[in-house]
Order: C-alpha cells, then structure tokens, then sequence
C-alpha cells in the first residue's frame, strides 16, 4: 500500500508542472466538432425528454434536490465538494475489469467495469492502447493521498487536485483514471493532445463515461482540469451531456451544487 501511495505521490509531483502550465499543441491536431455532429439526432431517448417525469418520480421540485444523487445504488451517486459520500461508504459490487492496468488493481462497480472493458476493447480496434491507472479508492486510502498532498503542496493546491476524504469521485466506484499507453502524458493536462486523450473525448460518452473535470470548469466542479479522469454515468445521460457540449460538466447538465468546499 506505501509503494503505491508514494508512486501516486511521484506521479502527481511530475504532473504539477503541467497542471499549473500545460503544453500547447496546434489547433489542427485537436479535432473540432462539426456543425453535423453538434446538431445530430439520437435514435435513443434522451434523459433530458423525460426531465418532467423523472423529477415527479422523485417528489422533488427542484434537479438539486433529487435524491437519486445521493442514492449508493445509482449511477448518479454524486461526490464533489458539496456533497460527501456517507461515512466509509464502499460499493457492494467492486470487481476488477478485465483491462490492462498500471498498478495490477483498479477495481470498479460493475455495470461500470463491463463498459469500461467494451470502451478499452474499441479503443483497441481504433488502434488506441489505453491503461487503467486507477478506480474505486477507499476513504481510507483517500485520506492518505490527501495528507501526503497536503504535506507536499500545502492544502489550498491539493484542494485543486485531489479530495478530501469522504468528498472523492473514485470512492463511487464508478470513476476511473486513464493513461495512455506508456504513461508518457498521464496525470498530466498533456493528455488531451496524445491519442489516447482525443480517443477518449470523442468517443467516452458512447459507452457511458464523461469527462468528470473538463477544460475551463474549475469554478463549477471544484478541480482543475483532468483529461485523463472519466466517470461513468451510463450511455443514455453521457450521451446527452457530451451533445450539450464536449466540455460540459455533470453539475451543469444535472443542475446540482458544485465549486469549492467553501
């Protein structure tokens, strides 16, 4: 357990740098979204035609207020800094995906380990390698690489890039950090310009993830921008979020609190 902490440390130590000040890359090699793309009609219904039922359902007269955002048994499970998860809280249906890893476990939920697995396997027909770096964190664990950032950065830069225990999008099991191929960009915002980044933007929402801290939203989901963290929400809802806007985020779509601690 140490080796990995302390590998995790080392690893975001070197991806400082690029947090504060990441590379650029030409505009031609980040592919834009066609006017087609953006207006283009699901087959499927979308979450947001049945808004009017789904929140009667819920007895709720606001989106914030469902309680399917702090259900464990949903998809939707919300943890960011407004909204913890209960004390100690672990997911009953951990298993580790059948996919390549960094650190040899990375366990997830499972509905969400079967479509990892299909989204790394398309990777891998498009000729993209991908790695899973890391999945569910206990709050235990999360308390730990928290302390060791504190101690390292000082608080106020380990609030912009990791969470306080019990406040962690992995402790759903159903976040899941993703390197490319020989872990030259992970952890790193140069991750959006290797392959294995674009890959991810452009095709995550098919198979049920989003992007959980997207480019320019660190005032809405509290962190700074992660190219490499995908959270998975379920083909139906990360369909819809990706077709408001690639960057749009799981606060925006869902309108639930976000931000700061504070």
């Amino acid at each position: 357990m140490l080796t990995l902490i302390f590998g995790s440390l080392s690893l975001l130590g070197l991806a400082i740098t690029s947090l504060i000040k990441p590379a650029e890359a030409p505009a031609s090699e980040v592919p834009q979204k066609t006017e087609e793309e953006t207006t283009e009609e699901t087959d499927t219904e979308t979450p947001e035609e049945n808004t009017d039922e789904f929140l009667a359902d819920s007895g709720g007269e606001s989106r914030e207020g469902w309680e399917i955002f702090s259900d464990t048994g949903s998809l939707l499970l919300l943890a960011n800094k407004k909204h913890p998860l209960p004390e100690g809280y672990e997911p009953s249906d951990l298993r580790e995906p059948n996919v390549p890893m960094v650190y040899g476990s990375a366990p997830l939920r499972d509905e969400a380990a079967s479509a990892l697995e299909e989204m790394f396997a398309a990777a891998a027909n498009d000729g993209v390698t991908l790695i899973l770096g890391s999945g569910y964190r206990s709050q235990e664990y999360q308390d730990q690489l928290y302390s060791g950032y504190s101690a390292e950065y000082g608080w106020e830069v380990a609030d912009t890039i990791s969470s306080r225990p019990g406040y962690s999008d992995h402790q759903t099991g159903l976040a899941a950090d993703i390197s490319d191929h020989d872990g030259a960009t992970y952890l790193t915002q140069d991750m959006e310009y290797a392959p294995e980044g674009i890959w991810l933007k452009d095709h995550a929402h098919e198979f049920g993830f989003i992007m959980r801290y997207p480019k320019g939203k660190d005032a809405v989901t509290g962190y700074a921008y992660e190219p490499w963290h995908f959270r998975y929400i379920g083909r139906d809802y990360a369909a819809a979020v990706w077709n408001v806007d690639e960057f749009y985020t799981f606060e925006e779509y869902f309108g639930v609190e976000g931000g700061d601690y504070n």
